[in-house]
């Protein structure tokens, strides 16, 4: 005579919940939706899931500054502290590592990340997941050469033109540069935005909901602006970036160079 299989819901529920608790040691994706499942059950389920500490993304990016490896015990300056700052505060909401790292190299740009062949992989993935009708941020020249600048003349300004040759709209909401001598803001439909400094060096940010949409097939201007008198000692070749940060799946970041030679 068979014995019958009698089990509780609950005893069954915690059968599941160990079995798929074991799975989840390797995939730690589903921690919330398990987790999700046992509330509404009104059963605790107690999850193992290896966080990642910031000491182990620190040393992957550089300062923008500087080009060192991010050291919290020893930041070069306000863009570094700026850095440690935003990946202690993605960690801190149990990001995993691969998420911590794009979010970081989205934010402050993919030429952050210090090892080459992690920027090639991580644009290649981004490559891979970009959707057929993503925006697309193209910049028909790169660098520009703006001759010799006179600190007794001041500040000088030259444009680069950005278009927009995906299939929806291009966000643009946010410019830097890699130096507080230079500034950017960005000139659409005849409006100039609000002017975009080295972050952490002294300068007052603009408003974080700043932004513009850029239609398919539209066209902006990035307008860079180079002060001599910031560095009034320095004298010869002077070459800068500015970046432009959009929803470009890929290319999120796009930099345009200066060049120069600076004399008294």
């Amino acid at each position: 005579m068979k014995k019958e299989l009698n089990l509780s819901p609950r005893k069954l529920f915690w059968q599941l919940a160990t079995l798929l608790g074991i799975v989840i040691l390797f995939i730690s994706p589903l921690s919330s939706s398990v987790q999700e499942f046992g509330m509404k059950h009104g059963v605790e389920v107690s999850i193992t899931v290896a966080a990642v500490e910031a000491k182990e993304i620190y040393p992957m990016f550089t300062c923008p500054c500087c080009g060192q490896p991010l050291n919290k015990e020893k930041p070069c300056c306000g863009s570094m502290t700026q850095m440690i700052d935003y990946i202690d505060q993605k960690v801190s909401t149990g990001a995993n590592k691969d998420d911590v790292i794009l979010a970081t190299a989205q934010e402050f740009g993919l030429e952050r990340l210090a090892d080459e062949s992690e920027r090639s992989a991580l644009r290649e993935k981004l490559l891979a997941n970009a959707p057929k009708d993503a925006p697309k941020v193209t910049t028909p020249e790169v660098k520009r050469d703006l001759g010799t600048v006179s600190l007794k003349k001041g500040i000088v300004t030259t444009k680069f033109v950005i278009k927009n040759e995906g299939k929806s709209d291009l966000i643009v909401d946010k410019l830097s540069s890699s130096c507080g001598c230079t500034s950017a803001s960005l000139v659409y439909q005849g409006k100039e935005g609000p002017r975009f400094y080295m972050a952490g060096h002294g300068h007052e940010s603009p408003d974080p909901n700043w932004k513009v949409a850029i239609a398919p097939g539209g066209e902006a201007q990035v307008k860079v602006y180079y002060d001599p008198t910031v560095h009034p000692d320095l004298t010869g070749a002077v070459t800068r970036e500015v970046s432009i940060h959009s929803n470009d799946p890929v290319d999120f970041e796009t930099k345009l160079t200066i060049t120069l030679s600076q004399e008294k």
